[in-house]
């Protein structure tokens, strides 16, 4: 860190050119004046108006001894704020946290203020402290305290610019989200002394938030990046498995997969879709995976009935279809979950009244009018 120029104020202490409260200038006015009134008493030689001026002059030295006791407490927070603000006004909020939740900080910061230190004084007795030495605490901050007071000015800029450019990146790629010029000042050195240079969960955990808040404003949104690509997966999974759920939760269930907070993993997403669908179709239980899915599992139904009902893209096939459901969820004479056997399920194919506008049935019932015809006897 820089030692401080000598032209201007020493920047351990309040600031020398802080304005004196109006209570004690008035009070160390009137002092004056009644020293003023006694040296004029004296002059006189006036044992009563010297006596008189005496106990004036000690009832104004008395009244300025209270005003400083009962604004000390003012005093001495206006010490601390202008401490931190010429120490680190450009931190933003990192010190101060810290300093409210370590006490051997708080004590340092302190002392800081009593003995008024500058800044090289304050910078050499940090690095002596145990915070400092204890790689358990504040390693990012440490180094990016380094980074920022013992680089070059414009090495530090440099750092700042980059650490913007990946927030927008990674803003852009999560969410599709631009974050405001404003927002990325203040946001970048956040970005060395939480850590998230190396650690990149703290910025996820930021930008859900964001994210968050912003669409509790109101503020027009129009989701992309990976937060759309998760919410897709979700809703393409959920036709596979044959499970309907409302729009809410692709939403809600996207933004805590990509936020590190919540919990709430992609794995966490597909096993509730899985569990969902076992219950729903029991005859697939313990065969389903995020690699086989109802649908595959269904696969030879499904091209049965697109085969029947002359569906050319057997995609198009939802598996809610009643057809469908009523293979799926059938059961056997036990109570056991069975699977309709596939010529059983032909046959109920043919009973959907889908079926009877299809050139299929038509050539089936032309067959069957010809085979008639030539039972009895009509044509040869």
């Amino acid at each position: 860190m820089a030692e401080t120029p000598s032209t201007e104020p020493a920047s351990g202490g309040p600031r020398r050119n802080r304005r004196k409260p109006e209570a004690i200038r008035l009070a160390e006015r009137d002092i004056r004046l009644a020293k003023e009134a006694l040296k004029r008493a004296q002059d006189g030689g006036s044992e009563t108006a010297i006596d008189a001026a005496k106990e004036d002059l000690k009832e104004a030295e008395a009244a300025l001894r209270r005003i400083r006791k009962a604004d000390r407490g003012e005093d001495r927070q206006q010490a601390r704020e202008d401490f931190m603000e010429e120490y680190f006004d450009r931190l933003g909020p990192e010190v101060a946290n810290l300093v409210k939740t370590d006490r051997e900080l708080r004590e340092l910061f302190d002392e800081a203020i009593r003995k008024g230190w500058d800044a090289q004084t304050f910078d050499s007795e940090l690095k002596k402290t145990d915070w400092w030495n204890d790689p358990k605490k504040g390693t990012s901050w440490r180094t990016a305290f380094e980074m920022e007071f013992q680089s070059s000015p414009g090495q530090w800029q440099e750092n700042l610019d980059l650490a913007k450019q990946k927030i927008r990146d990674v803003a852009q790629e999560l969410y599709n989200m631009d974050i405001p010029e404003d927002v990325l000042d203040r946001i970048a050195r956040r970005y060395y002394y939480q850590g998230w240079n190396t650690n990149e969960r703290g910025l996820q955990v930021w930008l859900a938030e964001r994210f968050g808040r912003q669409e509790d404003q109101g503020a027009e949104l129009t989701p992309g990046g990976t937060l759309l690509d998760t919410e897709r997966t979700l809703r393409d999974a959920a036709r596979v498995y044959g499970i309907s759920r409302p729009d809410e939760w692709f939403s809600k269930t996207s933004r805590d997969i990509l936020n590190p907070d919540s919990n709430y993993s992609d794995d966490d997403a597909w096993n509730e879709l899985i569990a969902e669908a076992e219950s729903l179709y029991p005859v697939f239980s313990g065969k389903l995976s995020k690699d086989r899915s109802v649908r595959d599992l269904g696969a030879g139904y499904i091209s049965q009935l697109a085969r029947y009902l002359e569906i050319n893209d057997p995609s198009m096939i939802d598996l809610t279809d009643p057809l469908l459901q009523k293979a799926f969820t059938n059961v056997n004479p036990n109570g056991e979950p069975s699977a309709l056997p596939l010529w059983q399920f032909t046959q109920e194919i043919k009973k959907d009244a889908r079926w009877q506008y299809t050139t299929n049935a038509l050539d089936t019932y032309s067959s069957i009018g010809s085979d008639l015809a030539r039972m009895m006897g009509f044509v040869r």
